[in-house]
């Protein structure tokens, strides 16, 4: 039977406005989102979103959120969401790091959220998703882009990332098979799950929710989440 494990990183959270950056499949590397809103009035969304394949010895694959607000009656809304996918189990060194930060200086009726979530998943062999995983990913992805224009506040915008975050890990426990398998029979054990931290921003002059530091917990059978800032990828798993 083949093995999977997944280190669970535990997602941060705060309040802001944001940028759009869609999931690819990339090699290794770091994923960020970061917004930066000096502009009265103004929203601001940025969100990346990437599905990295990692092998060798060291993984270090970071994964970062920031939202920083400068502004009167903004809000600005920064996401990363990130799946790191490890072929075989020779690595020596699986230190995956996952980090949102918020910061409201000088900020009137702020809203601002860093939310990060990073998966990482270990396999025998190369992974791929099955049809009915893809057509799923394709639809969180349509849902996160939504939010964009969606009149929440970053409350309400993190309760919506978080649900949709439990549909993601249902899919990398569910719809993860073997290369050259397209079959649900195959699909990859344990149950990957990621859980948000929130905290305030440094600075912040409002009551809305922002990021607290990272939780790394030790390897488990549940994926991690991290920041991105790659807004310009567009290829889907």
């Amino acid at each position: 039977m083949r093995r999977l494990t997944a280190l669970l990183l535990v997602p941060l959270a705060a309040v802001g406005l944001v940028g759009v950056a869609t999931p690819a499949y990339a090699g290794g590397g770091d994923t960020t989102a970061v917004a930066i809103n000096t502009k009265d009035g103004f929203d601001l969304f940025r969100l990346a979103f990437q599905i990295k394949r990692a092998t060798g010895d060291v993984v270090d694959n970071g994964n970062a959120a920031v939202a920083y607000a400068s502004c009167t009656e903004c809000q600005t809304i920064a996401l990363s969401i990130q799946i790191v996918l490890i072929s075989g189990y020779d690595s020596s060194t699986v230190s995956p790091e996952n980090v949102a930060i918020a910061i409201n200086e000088n900020c009137t009726l702020c809203d601002t959220l860093a939310s990060a979530y990073q998966f990482v998943l270990t396999a025998e062999g190369n992974l791929h998703f099955t049809a009915a995983g893809n057509q799923r990913l394709a639809e969180i992805r349509r849902q996160l882009l939504a939010l964009r224009k969606s009149g929440l506040t970053a409350a309400e915008i993190q309760a919506k990332v978080d649900a949709l975050m439990t549909e993601l890990a249902d899919i990398l426990s569910t719809e993860l098979v073997p290369a050259g398998n397209s079959g649900a029979n195959a699909a990859p054990s344990g149950s990957p799950s990621a859980a948000p931290a929130t905290a305030s921003p440094t600075g912040a002059t409002s009551d809305a929710p922002t990021a607290q530091p990272l939780d790394t917990s030790s390897p488990s059978e549940s994926p991690s989440d991290s920041p991105s800032t790659d807004p310009s990828a567009t290829a889907s798993p």
